[in-house]
């Protein structure tokens, strides 16, 4: 079924919170009629999730749909139907995820990639992934935000990456980040290269005392 892979890719590409249930139906006929017809690649359900990345994020560079797409993995590997193409997602889709996260960032301060909606969706992802407990403790406080501030100049891509970080999992970020470092992200954000960001009023983040 050479087509079947395109159907799937589009449907979480328009995966909305509206569509969520008619989607994951989709999937489940789809995949009980290419068993019968057809065979289906051991990562079709991965392929099909990685199509986050062609979405537009929103105004507020957030992806709009990032929560339901890990949703659909955790939701895919305990499906009757989906589980044996589903083994591990969660894991898989989440260490994609951070690599892509920290490649994109080494990549466009080295120059050797540009960065744009995909890299933002990366991050909504990762933010999403930290505060459903996938991502380990270890690289919440010593890993994620420590990657962004460790050049010697903070760079816009990384401002949006702070922000992003802190409107969805600052609260996460804030319980188990290192305080020192979350301190030091704050300062860089009311800083000259922080208050140049076009959507400044985002940078005022509310976090736990």
């Amino acid at each position: 079924m050479k087509y079947m892979q395109a159907a799937l890719n589009n449907t979480i590409a328009g995966l909305y919170d509206q569509n969520y249930d008619q989607s994951l139906a989709f999937f489940r006929r789809w995949f009980e009629i290419a068993q019968t017809h057809s065979t289906i690649p051991p990562d079709a359900v991965l392929r099909a999730l990685q199509t986050y990345r062609s979405k537009s994020v929103t105004a507020n560079y957030i992806h709009p749909t990032g929560h339901l797409i890990l949703r659909f993995a955790s939701d895919a590997e305990s499906d009757h139907i989906l589980a044996p193409y589903s083994a591990g997602l969660q894991s898989r889709l989440c260490t994609e995820i951070l690599q892509l996260f920290f490649d994109t960032d080494l990549g466009v301060v080295s120059g050797k990639c540009d960065w744009s909606d995909p890299y933002c969706a990366d991050v909504s992802l990762v933010a999403h992934c930290i505060n459903l407990g996938w991502v380990e403790e270890a690289v919440i406080r010593n890993q994620i935000l420590q990657s962004l501030i460790s050049h010697p100049t903070l760079h816009n891509h990384q401002v949006y990456a702070l922000v992003i970080l802190f409107q969805i999992a600052g609260a996460t970020l804030a319980a188990y980040g290192d305080p020192t470092v979350v301190d030091r992200c704050f300062e860089l954000l009311k800083g000259p290269r922080g208050s140049s960001w076009p959507r400044g009023e985002l940078i005022q983040v509310s976090m736990p005392l």
